[in-house]
């Protein structure tokens, strides 16, 4: 087999070398853009000089397999002159893509959503829910979930009262929370936004008299029908609204003495067992009657009215100026202030109550 003979380069630029012959001249070979070129010369700067005009010939030939039409190649190299070097194309592509689908729905559509999954809470809870968020949609405007910031989140909750900062942060805080979670948003704009330390002054209970007062005018008053509901509002220090609201005779044990609340705010059930005197009072109600009346509001204004409270009902502050303000939960409050002060046990108060050690300290 002929052996083929070696080649001394003697001159190479990027695709060319030019290597002597046995008779004393200068040939060049090599590939450029996968065309082959061979030639010759008489001397080694003649070869020179056409190696590098091989060379800048091809260099403007730049080839490349593509889809894409000469109308989108000249967008495309439009966009590359516009970006800044460190960033690529596709970042800028995906944060696009990943805003338009955050866009989606609109603000109050997200929402609306968001609520279907408090559907399950308490009335009271869903209705404090939807005030809030409709308060925030109305204030936001025409800007998308993902479009509002930090700054627009503090300013919206700075305009509303003091005492409405919290409840408004935790509200919106979860509705982001529940959006990001479900690729409606990026980002929470509430997430570093801190609750505000409220000045709390001393909690109102009532005294000794006025619960005194309060069941014994809740015995005689409309047969009874609201007695069920103060004693067990007093005694056992159930909640007024979401709790009372759910609660009838069958999850009442007068034999054991305990109550199984099913359905409260925290939608966790628990037992909690009833004094010797709450016992004896509920056995004296008429059972066949429900423990929270459907005109629960009217007769529980009248009741307070009677008992030295503003009834809250509109039209009645004149008559009513002299007489002392409804504190909310007041009476559940009552019932863990006398627990607490009773078994001077905190922990076992919050068991009981169904909240925690640290709520009860902050009340």
């Amino acid at each position: 087999m002929h052996k083929r003979k070696f080649r001394k380069k003697i001159y190479q630029t990027q695709n060319l070398y030019i290597y002597q012959n046995a008779f004393g001249t200068f040939s060049i070979e090599g590939v450029i853009s996968g065309k082959r070129y061979r030639k010759t010369f008489k001397s080694l700067k003649e070869a020179q000089i056409c190696c590098h005009q091989y060379e800048e010939q091809r260099s403007h030939e730049f080839i490349c397999r593509t889809i894409l039409s000469k109308k989108q190649l000249i967008e495309a190299e439009h966009c590359f002159q516009l970006i800044p070097k460190d960033i690529s194309l596709n970042s800028i592509v995906e944060e696009y893509l990943n805003r338009e689908r955050y866009r989606s729905c609109s603000i109050e559509q997200v929402t609306l959503k968001f609520l279907q999954t408090k559907e399950s809470n308490s009335p009271h809870t869903y209705r404090q829910f939807k005030r809030i968020l409709f308060i925030f949609i109305k204030y936001i405007g025409d800007k998308y979930l993902d479009e509002v910031s930090a700054e627009d989140a503090l300013l919206f909750l700075n305009s509303q009262t003091e005492g409405s900062f919290n409840p408004y942060l935790r509200i919106c805080k979860g509705l982001y929370i529940w959006a990001v979670k479900n690729s409606y948003a990026q980002s929470n704009p509430f997430c570093h936004i801190s609750i505000k330390s409220m000045n709390r002054g001393d909690v109102s209970v009532l005294s000794v008299r006025e619960i005194t007062k309060l069941i014994c005018l809740a015995k005689s008053f409309k047969n009874g029908v609201l007695l069920p509901y103060v004693s067990l509002c007093v005694f056992a220090g159930l909640r007024p609204d979401s709790e009372m609201r759910h609660l009838d005779w069958n999850q009442i044990n007068l034999h054991e003495g305990e109550i199984r609340i099913v359905k409260g705010k925290t939608n966790t059930p628990r037992v909690v067992d009833l004094p010797e005197n709450l016992i004896t009072i509920l056995g004296m109600c008429n059972q066949s009657l429900p423990i929270y009346p459907k005109n629960f509001r009217r007769l529980w204004a009248e009741l307070r009215a009677m008992s030295g409270f503003k009834s809250g009902i509109a039209g009645r502050q004149k008559i009513e100026r002299k007489l002392k303000t409804w504190v909310k939960d007041i009476m559940r409050h009552s019932a863990i202030s006398y627990r607490v002060r009773f078994t001077k046990n905190i922990f076992e108060t919050a068991t009981w109550a169904g909240t925690s050690p640290q709520v009860i300290k902050k009340h």
